[in-house]
């Protein structure tokens, strides 16, 4: 028979299974009455020729059976047949199906979570066009191993120039700036860009056109949420004028909301492709650059090592030791997010792990109820696959339904996910459910079947119906090699959460410890407001300190507040600076090892509003001003860097801040862990705002209050406003500071700790499972103990101490660790306590009845 004949013959016996079953009827009668006729032209009377026929071919019932088994069609309608006996089956045992369900439902949910957030971010490729050509532009050096994002102006505009692998190349520098509009002012992300940033991106906007190099300082583009939250909507944005720094752009176009480069950018300034800045050591600038078609990744790092090297020739002092290496951008954005989120996924696996070691148990214990119907099943003939088949089914539905409840899961996990990443969690804004997603999720399920069946499937296969139609359940009658596969399984489960519970308590551990350290300052009551006032000239910045001297007056003589400085460089903030300096009256230098600090510019009283202790010498004071002697406080480990034991006061301080004036030592103040509580506290260089004007427009105002400080945020900001309604301000306090600046390590603590919670409550469930299904099995044993006088302490404790001994070896495999040693046998016997105590209540009368 044709395929195609096969193929339209299977389709209408599947339609049509009652006129497919009477063809059959007729061929298989057909058979037997041409059978018999045969054996009677041989000379056999009518009974004998129908007993020939019999031996010959069995019984008519067996004959059909022959014939359903020939053709794809009858295993299709086998397979669907066993399918919808799993499916009665799972609806018969409702206790069974709601436990493996909810079980899978939590592995396979918790993994399609943390997969959506690795899909999007790790996998996904970037939303522009051409993604795979975007690079940025990183320096490193060959001498030390150091990398850093920047670039120099001069060394760029050289790639640029030199560089015949990079099709466009633009520069730019990101940050958090006030925003002035006609009626108010906004704090928001700007980023000053040239006009070639454009290409790199192959842009198009929704309204208004691009920039030019003729639009440096004089124009700018803003994204469409920005146009929308300001203007009303894109076409309104056009031709309104803005202020940056206090220079007056024009908004010449609009960018769509899918454009987020840099991240959270809403306005983009243009700045000339000359960048301003001719220093070979500062590096003031970003870049990142589109590739040409035809080059790769390896040829254009190539072409940069010997442009590098030819400006190495050119400037050997500048550039020694310099290289300019291209990193695919999808590469550079997500930076470290890889590790925490491939580990996150590990953990995961394990809690899907836990939850297929339960559901395998689970279809153990239901194998082996229905031991007798497998092996009636042999005992008439079924082969080893048609034994395994319903088995197999059963897991599958199994799996497909917890997939599907672990999907709904899946969708309010990741906005909770998305709500505990921390700020810095790239491409956030990208993070949803999708096909993949699904895709892996379907996958997932028909591997966790497949997982969770092969040990129940095999075991239904090796049935042996002499043996296994001996065998009592109901007495304790059964194989030794069952209960240890049971009790290895549950084995498995406590040792598997053990490596979660210890991972957590590790991350827990440190989260503690993180947030027990000393900062060197106090966070509590300490209201913080980012300020930014308009300034371009030198003039406008020393108009921005003055002003903000009167703020801080005014702020100081509000009730609820005790103490008001401002501060350039506040410890945890987004921005500061730091760099080399030198001292005078020092002991000897190490030339290749020039010293390095933070530097920060202060106001006078900002020790005492932070609570940093001043161990020697004074604060800044009004007298501190830009006509006078330029001074300088520094922190306990710059003084021990720098003088050692020596007396810091009265020597000589000088940076490259904005000044290469000499600062004298006036105070020696606290250290203070400048980046987040997991740093080191290091040296730190601190200058009066009044001598350094340029970065004192730009500051964070740190109050210490009497009340809670949000409380005052109202009152501040309407008296800043009143003093100047052009300064953007941004609120936060001091120790939301501090817990963003560890964000990363809470949300891996967060987590750990959810997924080590629910590995724990899937082990509880599989001891509760092995302990009730022993009980059950022994109904007839315990009946028997108790009728002849043993205690129900006896039973308990037996039942008990079983639990404990497969924690123990589970807890063994994972890790011997006596400080989660008690607390996770704890758990485990809560988890057997209600089996347990079930079997002290057994009636002896009702379990002799029941035998």
């Amino acid at each position: 028979m044709s395929l195609w004949r096969q193929l339209t013959y299977g389709l209408r016996s599947l339609a049509n299974r009652a006129k497919h079953d009477r063809d059959v009827a007729e061929e298989v009668e057909q058979y037997f009455e041409e059978a018999e006729a045969a054996w009677r032209s041989r000379g056999l009377s009518a009974k004998d020729a129908t007993r020939a026929a019999r031996l010959e071919a069995g019984s008519v019932t067996v004959a059909k059976e022959r014939v359903n088994a020939y053709g794809w069609e009858n295993t299709a309608r086998n397979f669907f047949g066993d399918l919808r006996f799993a499916g009665r089956q799972l609806l018969k045992h409702k206790a069974f199906t709601a436990t493996a369900t909810l079980t899978l439902a939590l592995g396979i949910g918790a993994n399609a979570a943390i997969f959506t957030v690795i899909e999007s971010i790790l996998l996904a490729p970037l939303p522009y066009k051409n993604a795979d050509k975007l690079a940025v532009l990183d320096t490193h050096w060959t001498n030390s191993g150091h990398t850093t994002a920047r670039v120099t102006g001069p060394d760029a505009v050289d790639v640029r120039n030199q560089a015949r692998s990079i099709e466009a190349m633009s520069l730019y520098s990101s940050g958090n700036l006030g925003v002035q509009l006609r009626d108010h002012s906004v704090y928001t992300v700007v980023t000053f860009v040239d006009a070639n940033f454009a290409r790199v991106f192959s842009l198009q906007p929704i309204a208004g056109r691009l920039l030019t190099d003729a639009d440096a300082h004089h124009a700018a583009l803003v994204s469409e949420q920005f146009a929308r939250d300001n203007f009303a909507n894109a076409q309104a944005a056009l031709g309104q004028m803005l202020q940056v720094e206090n220079e007056p752009v024009e908004i010449v176009g609009v960018l769509p909301e899918s454009f987020d480069f840099p991240a959270q950018t809403r306005v983009w300034e243009a700045y000339p492709l000359r960048p301003a800045s001719e220093e070979r050591t500062a590096f003031n600038y970003k870049a990142v650059a589109r590739l040409r078609s035809s080059t790769t990744f390896q040829a254009a790092q190539t072409e940069l090592i010997g442009i590098s090297r030819r400006l190495e020739s050119a400037y050997p002092e500048a550039n020694r030791n310099k290289q300019i290496l291209p990193q695919p951008l999808h590469q550079a954005l997500i930076g470290n997010t890889r590790p925490t989120l491939l580990f996150l996924w590990a953990a995961v696996g394990l809690i899907l792990l836990i939850a297929c070691v339960n559901v395998t148990h689970l279809q153990l214990v239901r194998s082996m109820e229905r031991e007798r119907e497998l092996a009636i099943r042999r005992a008439l003939g079924s082969s080893s696959r048609q034994v395994m088949q319903p088995v197999i089914l059963e897991s599958l539905l199994v799996s497909l339904i917890g997939g599907a409840a672990g999907v709904l899961l899946a969708f309010p996990a990741v906005r909770v996910l998305v709500e505990m990443a921390p700020k810095d969690l790239p491409r956030t804004n990208e993070i949803h459910l999708n096909g993949w997603v699904l895709g892996f999720t379907l996958a997932l399920s028909v591997l966790t079947a497949l997982a969770s069946s092969v040990l129940p499937a095999l075991k239904a296969a090796k049935v042996d119906p002499a043996e296994t139609l001996k065998q009592d359940a109901s007495r304790g009658m059964t194989r030794q090699g069952a209960t240890m596969l049971r009790d290895g399984l549950v084995v498995a489960e406590v040792a598997a959460t053990f490596v979660l519970a210890l991972g957590a308590a590790l991350l827990l551990h440190t989260m503690m410890a993180l947030s027990d350290r000393d900062m060197g300052y106090q966070t509590r009551q300490l209201l913080v407001v980012d300020a930014d006032a308009p300034a371009h000239s030198d003039q406008d910045a020393q108009r921005a300190v003055q002003q903000f001297n009167g703020i801080f007056a005014q702020l100081a003589a509000m009730p609820g507040i005790k103490h008001v400085a401002g501060i350039m460089g506040l410890p945890t903030s987004a921005y500061g600076s730091n760099g080399y300096y030198t001292v005078t009256g020092a002991g000897p230098v190490d030339v290749n090892h020039s010293p390095h600090a933070d530097f920060s510019v202060a106001s006078p009283g900002y020790f005492q509003a932070m609570g940093i202790p001043i161990k020697r010498g004074r604060d800044f004071s009004q007298q501190d001003t830009g006509e006078s002697p330029f001074v300088a406080v520094i922190s306990e480990s710059l003084a021990k860097q720098s003088f050692g034991n020596a007396d810091p006061l009265g020597k000589q301080v000088q940076c490259g801040l904005d000044s290469d004036k000499w600062m004298t030592v006036v105070g020696v103040v606290g250290d203070v862990r400048q980046e987040s509580p997991a740093e080191n506290p290091g040296p730190t260089l601190y200058m009066p705002m009044t001598q350094h004007p340029y970065y004192g427009n730009q500051i964070h105002i740190v109050l210490r209050t009497e009340v809670k400080p949000l409380t005052l945020m109202n009152a501040v900001q309407e008296t800043i406003a009143r003093m100047n309604p052009l300064i953007a301000m941004r609120f936060t306090t001091m120790d939301a500071m501090v817990n963003t600046s560890i964000a990363t390590e809470r949300f891996r603590a967060a987590l750990i700790s959810s997924f080590a919670g629910v590995g724990l409550l899937l082990a509880m469930l599989g001891v509760y499972g092995t302990m009730a299904y022993t009980v059950a099995q022994r109904t007839f044993e315990i009946g028997v103990r108790m009728a002849f006088g043993a205690e129900r302490g006896a039973i308990l404790s037996t039942v008990l101490a079983h639990a404990a001994k497969l924690a123990c070896y589970g807890i063994a495999v994972g890790l011997v660790l006596s400080l989660l040693l008690a607390r996770l046998v704890t758990s485990m016997l809560a988890a057997a306590l209600a089996p347990g105590w079930r079997a002290t209540h057994v009636d002896p009368m009702v379990a002799l009845r029941s035998a």
